[in-house]
């Protein structure tokens, strides 16, 4: 269902507020109760663990001060070494008020006497305490297992003679199996306490069902792992025998290891239910207060909001109508007494009618004016606010249309004259441009022989220098064969030279002969008739030693002669190269400059195919511009018609006078710097209209 009644809307939102706030506060209150409850609870209970925790500090040096003071006691010694008992339990009466235990041993560690039973003669060497008080006479306080009791408080000292030797220790100590000590904890700390031996409740004050003690029961696995084993604290809401609490456990560690735990514990039920109890209360007093509030909220706003608002309601839907009463004189009125806001928006609302009618009354007097072709007339009703906008708006477009109007009367008979300006340079321009397209065919032709000229060139100088590159080659290999004969040359002369050496070897050996055969021939000579035959030898030796003598000077001769010649065949084939190489250096720069003449002739080629292109296209565009110049001399002839036709309409209006309508704008040159906000198709029409034909 739709709900149209603003009080109603409005009672039914602050209701849902109120409601709204009242839960968040609730939960709000709750939530932050609950924490705060548990932060206390927390803190108390890890408070009451470090008091249970002190206290069992205390048990410790109570034991040890004890054992301290009756082994540094001379009457003490001398019973330990005369074995008098009886003095021996006159001092643990005396001096162990509030122990549970007192032993005394050897130094075998074998008991003297015990306080807390008459067995004596067991060896004790293996308790912690006094094991450390006779090897090292030190003093120990911890907390142990007993031969004969569970977890106790102990403190050893040794016992010294009168000369320092050790002759036996004592332990004195607290059995913490007692109810005394967690009931004294309790007492003082307001908390359920536990001492655990190992995971098991040696003493607690924690009680079941039937109120007895839950001694001997175990703790749970999750405690076991993180105190027992991880050596941690452990603290968070447990729920314990049918009772929630906020437990804190720590560890007992001695120099044995974890030997237990202690567990303090504060019971949250009771502080949770006055907690749940206070916040049940607040919460009721918040229901009843908004209630209360919803109710007088809903009263006033049905007296005070929705009673003038409907009337001011019915009054601006006539409004919305459109029911302005233009032809009437009187306006209509809220009738809302009231001073407050809604009065004032009544009033408001009635001169905002008051006034809308008038400035709708001289908005449809100017647009009537506007539809029977009346420009000379402008809007001087005094608007206010945004309406001011509208006079502006309908002034300017008033004055916007005399000038349009204006300047179209101006230049439709400019468009007409300018029109037959259009077709005259139109006709000139089309015979011009038909002279130009016969003068652009006739260069096309001649640039076209040019080109086929230039080609012919072009393969002709291509030609010459292939055979140019021909010839080149044929004269670097002459000039290489020439370079290859006077290497021959050169080595001819170098074999006539070691012939020559060979020849002058042949001529000494024919001396030396001629000269041994002049020796024999003296040798034969002194030998008489018996040499007669040696000497014709020697003789016939030096004959053919002088012939072998002239046969050599003859080739050695004609040797020489050969490599004057090799010589001036090595120096004409030199020289017959060096003219080969200026040949081979002439013919490669004529090769470079034909090859330079060939490809300018190709790139002449092709720049006259290039113009011969170009000149087609110009002969093209001339003939485009031929036709566009003959359709704008019939275009001109349309606008003059048209030019006519526009006149006639122009007349149709009142317009104001020329001089005042130009005055309105911004400028001397009002049309071409504002543009009288024409859209853009408009003001590109009349770019191209009459003000551009004097450039023709």
């Amino acid at each position: 269902m739709r709900i149209k009644n603003l009080g109603v809307k409005v009672s039914l939102i602050v209701a849902l507020m109120v409601t709204l706030i009242i839960c968040i506060t609730y939960f709000a209150v709750s939530n932050q109760s609950n924490a705060l409850i548990m932060d206390l609870v927390a803190k108390e209970a890890a408070a009451s663990n470090i008091s249970f925790a002190k206290e069992m500090e205390k048990l410790q040096l109570d034991a040890m001060s004890r054992a301290r003071i009756m082994a540094y006691s001379n009457d003490f010694v001398d019973a330990l070494l005369d074995r008098d008992e009886a003095i021996l339990r006159d001092a643990f009466d005396h001096y162990g008020e509030g122990l549970d235990l007192i032993t005394v041993c050897d130094t075998d560690g074998n008991v003297i006497i015990r306080m807390h039973n008459d067995q004596k003669g067991d060896n004790v060497i293996n308790q912690y305490a006094l094991s450390v008080a006779l090897n090292s006479g030190r003093n120990v306080s911890t907390i142990e297992k007993g031969t004969d009791m569970g977890l106790s408080t102990r403190g050893s000292a040794a016992i010294r003679d009168h000369d320092g030797n050790i002759i036996g220790a004592i332990v004195c100590g607290h059995d913490l199996s007692s109810t005394k000590y967690v009931d004294a904890v309790k007492a003082y700390t307001g908390s359920e306490v536990t001492i655990f031996d190992g995971d098991t409740r040696l003493m607690t004050s924690l009680t079941d069902n039937t109120g007895a003690r839950v001694v001997g029961t175990q703790a749970t696995a999750t405690v076991i792992n993180t105190v027992i084993k991880q050596k941690q604290d452990y603290a968070q809401q447990v729920s314990l025998f049918g009772h929630e609490y906020y437990a804190h456990y720590s560890p007992l560690i001695t120099e044995e290891g974890v030997i237990g735990m202690l567990f303090a514990g504060v019971p949250i039920d009771g502080a949770l239910a006055e907690q749940r109890s206070m916040v049940s209360s607040v919460l009721m007093i918040g229901i009843i207060c908004g209630l209360a509030c919803v109710l007088l909220i809903i009263v006033f706003n049905m007296f005070a909001v929705s009673k003038p608002l409907k009337k001011i309601g019915a009054y601006a839907e006539k409004i919305e109508s459109g029911d302005l009463g233009i032809s009437s004189a009187t306006a209509s009125t809220v009738d809302v007494r009231s001073s407050d806001e809604i009065g004032v928006l009544a009033r408001t609302l009635e001169r905002a009618y008051a006034q809308m009618k008038n400035y709708v009354g001289e908005i449809k007097d100017r647009m009537h004016s506007l539809a029977e072709g009346d420009l000379s007339a402008e809007s001087t009703y005094d608007f206010q606010g945004d309406f001011v906008l509208i006079k502006d708006s309908i002034n300017e477009h008033v004055r916007n249309l005399n000038l349009i109007m204006t300047e179209i009367n101006s230049s439709s008979s400019q468009v007409s004259s300018g029109a037959k300006q259009v077709a005259d340079g139109a006709q000139s321009l089309a015979q011009g441009s038909t002279e130009q397209a016969a003068a652009i065919e006739e260069l096309s032709s001649s640039i076209s022989e040019i080109a086929e000229k230039t080609k012919t060139n072009a393969a002709t100088a291509d030609k010459t220098s292939t055979l140019s590159a021909t010839i080149k080659e044929n004269a670097e290999k002459g000039s290489r064969q020439m370079d290859e004969m006077i290497l021959a040359v050169n080595d001819i002369n170098e074999a006539s030279r070691n012939i020559g050496k060979i020849i002058k070897t042949i001529d000494d050996i024919a001396f030396q002969t001629n000269i041994l055969a002049l020796n024999a021939a003296v040798e034969a000579a002194r030998a008489g008739q018996a040499g007669k035959g040696f000497a014709v030898v020697a003789e016939e030796v030096r004959n053919l030693a002088s012939k072998s003598a002239e046969a050599a000077k003859d080739t050695g001769n004609m040797i020489q002669s050969s490599m004057e010649k090799a010589e001036l065949g090595s120096r004409i084939a030199g020289e017959t190269a060096a003219s080969l190489n200026e040949i081979v250096i002439g013919i490669n720069e004529s090769s470079g400059l034909i090859t330079e003449i060939a490809k300018s002739s190709e790139e002449q080629s092709l720049g006259i195919e290039q113009i011969n292109t170009g000149i087609d296209q110009v002969a093209q565009v001339v003939q485009q511009n031929s036709a566009t110049a003959e359709e704008s001399a019939a275009a001109s002839e349309e606008m003059s018609s048209q030019s006519n036709i526009l006149q006639q309409l122009i007349a149709q209006f009142t317009l104001k006078d020329g001089d005042e309508a130009l005055r309105h704008l911004p400028s001397a040159d009002r049309y071409m710097r504002k543009q009288l906000a024409m859209p853009e198709k408009t003001k590109d029409s009349y770019k191209s209209s009459g003000r551009d034909f004097g450039k023709y």
